[in-house]
């Protein structure tokens, strides 16, 4: 692994930065496993430095690109399909809001696919739907499980001349190491008037800051943390407007909820199937539901 210090912000360039929180991970220890979606090591902080122009959030130092997407490509994440009935309650909820918004055009690109679950509940829709997920072994599940073919690899590799009228990135941009880099590929891959729609942790939430360093979203895998002011300049700079925010809401059994907290649960077998059986909606305000159209 190696590391970059930054003396500039990577979204706007202003050398107006400033400490914002003092890291707690030991990268020596770190390795695929911290990657996974459902790591539950929850207050794990990077340096993060902050633009005092732009608002951005970033690692700082940061870690190579070659290393991440190396973390990313071995992760095995075995928990993650676990929830697929509460993830698809969120999923369908954003599937209805982009039909409001775009309910003419039906080819659709997820990025972050993870196990599918979005892609074949946009199928089921009547989306003509693809997915890119650079985890082995969540594109192997994804084939196994739910039937869908998902491209294993990055968005720079994935060499495909189509354009999309709706791409979605889930919990995907506060998880790449340019998110400049990052949103002007997938402008590329967008329609013009095309939609594109990004859920991502809220940095100014009122849950961040009542939280603090104990934020459920400070994990190894977010490098990057947004407001809703950074996230439209982001926007703007590569031909995107924003249409509508909204607040995103999760919904997990009550075994997935207790068992981040109480980790030995996961070996009470019984209880398990109980636990599962009960589903909550937990709404904390702390993401940004964000849909932009391309202008």
């Amino acid at each position: 692994m190696k590391f970059v210090t930054l003396k500039k912000c990577p979204l706007c360039g202003s050398s107006e930065i400033i400490d914002f929180k003092h890291g707690t991970i030991n990268v020596k220890k770190i390795d695929s496993d911290n990657f996974k979606i459902t790591d539950s090591s929850y207050g794990s902080l990077w340096d993060f430095s902050r633009c005092k122009k732009c608002s951005f959030v970033f690692s700082n130092p940061k870690l190579d690109k070659e290393s991440l997407i190396e973390f990313y490509s071995a992760l095995e994440d075995t928990e993650y399909s676990e929830e697929k009935d509460g993830r698809a309650k969120n999923f369908k909820t954003v599937l209805n809001r982009i039909k409001k918004l775009q309910p003419a055009d039906n080819s659709l690109l997820d990025i972050g696919s993870a196990s599918g679950i979005f892609v074949k509940l946009a199928k089921e829709k009547g989306y003509n739907a693809d997915g890119i997920e650079p985890s082995g072994f969540l594109v192997k599940e994804a084939k196994e499980k739910f039937g869908i073919d998902l491209f294993r690899g990055t968005v720079e590799e994935f060499k495909n001349k189509h354009r999309y009228s709706v791409i979605t990135l889930l919990d995907i941009i506060e998880h790449v190491h340019s998110p400049e880099n990052f949103i002007s590929q997938v402008s590329e891959l967008l329609n013009d008037k095309g939609l594109l729609v990004i859920v991502t942790p809220d940095i100014d939430s009122f849950t961040s800051k009542i939280t603090g360093s104990r934020w459920w979203h400070y994990r190894i895998a977010h490098i990057n943390f947004f407001n809703k002011k950074s996230l439209e300049y982001l926007l703007k700079k590569n031909g995107l407007e924003i249409v509508e925010v909204k607040r995103y809401a999760w919904n997990f059994s009550l075994f997935y909820l207790l068992s981040r907290l109480f980790p030995m649960l996961k070996k009470k077998k019984s209880l398990q199937n109980v636990l599962k059986r009960i589903n909550l909606k937990v709404q904390l305000f702390d993401s940004l539901e964000i849909y932009a159209r391309k202008i």
